[in-house]
């Protein structure tokens, strides 16, 4: 009987808004992943949870959440949101690895770096050396590139530093 007890608290000691607010996106978003039916209803831990995975690059996880943001104007932009950069991910995927065309895409340009390389690129705003793509972008450059295991890369530099690695599949 104990044993069952503990189940509930166990499932609640995560504090989701505890854990975004210190920047723990990363789990944030595996654990609404994780416990999904449980979330799925609360439209605002499913934004928290929907910006943690973009901020930690999971998009592989936003199709169910986009789905359940619906009630609320807030929700529905939340999903919009999540929705463009989800699309502007699978179709720079396209372009880098089948060179895709993907010039007659317009999509809003969202502050997150795969925004920012997706509409670059529809704009033709680059130069390709080596087999890697390069934008610069306010005080950024941006370098784009895939590996042997077809993952998609964008390196952030600033003052010829990386501060930021990206990777999708």
């Amino acid at each position: 009987m104990k044993f069952l007890l503990l189940i509930p608290i166990f499932l609640f000691s995560f504090n989701i808004k505890e854990q975004y607010l210190t920047q723990n996106y990363k789990d944030v978003c595996l654990y609404g992943v994780k416990h999904f039916t449980e979330v799925k209803k609360d439209e605002n831990l499913l934004s928290l949870i929907g910006l943690s995975c973009v901020k930690s690059d999971y998009f592989i996880y936003l199709p169910p959440i986009i789905n359940y943001l619906k009630h609320t104007k807030e929700a529905r932009d939340n999903s919009i949101y999540f929705s463009i950069l989800f699309v502007e991910k699978k179709l720079l995927y396209g372009y880098i690895m089948d060179n895709t065309d993907i010039s007659y895409y317009k999509l809003p340009l969202i502050n997150h770096p795969l925004s920012i390389v997706f509409n670059n690129i529809v704009n033709k705003n680059f130069i390709k050396e080596n087999g890697i793509i390069i934008i610069k972008y306010k005080n950024i450059i941006y370098k784009v590139y895939r590996d042997n295991e077809n993952k998609l890369f964008i390196d952030e530099y600033t003052n010829n530093q990386l501060i930021a690695r990206h990777w999708y599949r």
